[in-house]
């Protein structure tokens, strides 16, 4: 009988699964990283850091990974109690970001604040988490709730991304500094000081504030009244906004991308994305490559072999 184990994992765990799995991906469905199969069960690695295992012996693979992620799910526990019961119905805040399990396109950040008046009319429209809506949904919906709401988008292309990551940076830290200059902009611009603001968790709380105060020339953090949650979209709407406001932001500019060049630009980083590569760097040379992908990602060996 099949049985199923779901992990929430770090990106930077994310990464080392694709790249230990590599060899027995077998595609790579909508919103997802890749999907594996094994002689204990087949396992599906979702952008969203959500990981399941389904098989026969899924606890032989999902052990492996096991012991990080439990330590990140309880610290998301606590936090998450420091939220009143009613957080939904309240204004409120909500961080997300896209791009990071992208090869090719930029990383981007949202954060969208949506006081407790409107929470009705977004859960009305449909506003839910950007995972699971196809993106002509997503840019529909993001053309209804801009004017709405406030919000600060903030997107980095890949060329000034691998520079961070050339100076020391890592994915996690460079998402820590996004946010929290969006955070900066978007709090400021608001008449008061929002009582909670909620990011989708990719890091633990310690780490991404460590993250920031490592960083030089860092004006202000932004500390106060601010939660870390696992699946921050099923805790309040705003994130699911932000989720949003940011996807569609990245499918525009992919789209830009592509008829600028003449060559469509792929999601996600499977085999699908490997190929792709091949005939980008045959079409316009690595150094055309380098401008548009995160290079540190597994694929660029791949495509570059």
């Amino acid at each position: 009988m099949a049985s199923t184990i779901t992990l929430t994992v770090s990106q930077q765990m994310l990464e080392k699964m694709y790249q230990h799995y590599t060899n027995q991906i077998i595609k790579v469905p909508n919103h997802t990283l890749f999907q594996a199969k094994t002689s204990n069960c087949t396992i599906t690695a979702y952008l969203s850091k959500k990981v399941v295992f389904q098989g026969k012996a899924p606890e032989v693979e999902a052990q492996k990974w096991q012991t990080t992620t439990q330590v990140a799910t309880a610290k998301a526990k606590t936090s998450s109690s420091k939220l009143p019961a009613n957080i939904a119905s309240l204004s409120a805040i909500g961080c997300d970001e896209v791009g990071t399990g992208d090869y090719f396109g930029p990383l981007v950040v949202c954060c969208a604040y949506v006081p407790e008046e409107l929470i009705s009319k977004l859960q009305a429209m449909g506003i839910k988490d950007s995972k699971a809506l196809k993106d002509p949904e997503i840019c529909h919906l993001a053309e209804q709730i801009e004017p709405l709401i406030a919000h600060q988008v903030l997107i980095l292309p890949n060329e000034k991304y691998n520079t961070m990551i050339d100076r020391g940076m890592n994915a996690n830290s460079i998402k820590a500094f996004l946010h929290n200059q969006a955070l900066i902009k978007l709090t400021t611009s608001l008449p008061h000081y929002p009582s909670y603001l909620i990011m989708d968790e990719f890091v633990n709380e310690r780490k991404y504030f460590d993250y920031l105060k490592a960083l030089p020339k860092q004006p202000t953090i932004i500390k106060e009244n601010l939660h870390f949650i696992q699946k921050g979209e099923s805790v309040h709407v705003a994130v699911a906004a932000a989720s949003i406001l940011a996807r569609a932001s990245f499918v525009k500019y992919m789209n830009i991308m592509s008829k600028k060049l003449n060559f469509d630009l792929p999601k996600g980083a499977g085999n699908p994305v490997d190929v792709a590569g091949r005939r980008f760097v045959q079409q316009f040379g690595p150094e055309k490559l380098k401008e548009l992908t995160k290079w540190h990602f597994a694929n660029t060996n791949k495509i570059l072999k």
